[in-house]
């Protein structure tokens, strides 16, 4: 029975770390991108892409709040973010292919990062309420939960029993 949870505990986390890898992906396309777009080009690039809902509600203030923030944005603004979201995605891919490579110390350097950048979602929680943050971040103390139980697992099993 013991043996049949933690193949769901494994589980579970196989497929965080699967979701963080590919965030990882993501993250480093989308940091690169605007860290090497010009605003203008990605104020273009949203249009584009939100061409035909606005054709269907031209009043859509999601896309509204997006191109004028876009056009707002500052270039030291744009600058921190794409780092931040570069640097973060990166972060995500090295530490998700030394958790695949089952590496002890990954785990735990994996949740001190992870609380690292919970505790700045929480501070810009605070000040702008983002609901896709707090998402974010329910995500991501799920799997430090996740991710500390795997650790316990695998140091139990590499230890000598007393």
């Amino acid at each position: 029975m013991n043996i049949l949870k933690e193949k769901n505990w494994h589980r579970l986390f196989e497929l965080g770390i699967t979701l963080k890898g590919i965030n990882g992906v993501l993250e480093t396309v989308g940091g690169l991108t605007i860290l090497l777009v010009s605003k203008n080009s990605i104020g273009r690039i949203i249009l584009h892409f939100t061409r035909g809902e606005l054709v269907e509600d031209p009043n859509d203030p999601l896309i509204h709040f997006l191109t004028n923030y876009m056009q707002h944005l500052s270039s030291n603004t744009k600058t921190f973010a794409a780092i931040y979201i570069l640097t973060h995605g990166l972060l995500n891919l090295f530490l998700v292919t030394q958790l695949y490579r089952e590496r002890l110390w990954a785990y735990l350097v994996t949740i001190g990062f992870m609380i690292i950048f919970m505790s700045y979602q929480l501070v810009r929680i605070s000040h702008n309420h983002s609901l896709i943050l707090t998402l974010i971040t329910i995500w991501d103390v799920i799997f430090v939960s996740i991710t500390w139980h795997e650790y316990k697992y695998r140091k139990s099993q590499i230890s000598p029993s007393v």
